[in-house]
């Protein structure tokens, strides 16, 4: 992710837009990976949501039937 982001600089604003949606989707991924590995760990929606910045519920409505 470092690396897409520190390219963007001599990118043309039409890249740039790409690069980010391509950003946002795998920092999509990481966030779903994450979530379960902490539910498997253990982790209530409430610890989740916490770390995230989130309500538990914006949580577990986001997360909750994976």
């Amino acid at each position: 992710m470092k690396t897409l982001v520190g390219s963007m600089d001599g990118m043309g604003p039409a890249e740039a837009l790409h690069a980010v949606a391509e950003l946002q989707k795998e920092v999509s991924r990481t966030e779903s990976a994450l979530v379960r590995g902490a539910r498997q760990a253990g982790l209530s929606w409430e610890a989740i949501a916490l770390c995230l910045g989130v309500s538990k519920q914006a949580v577990h409505r986001k997360y909750g039937k994976q």
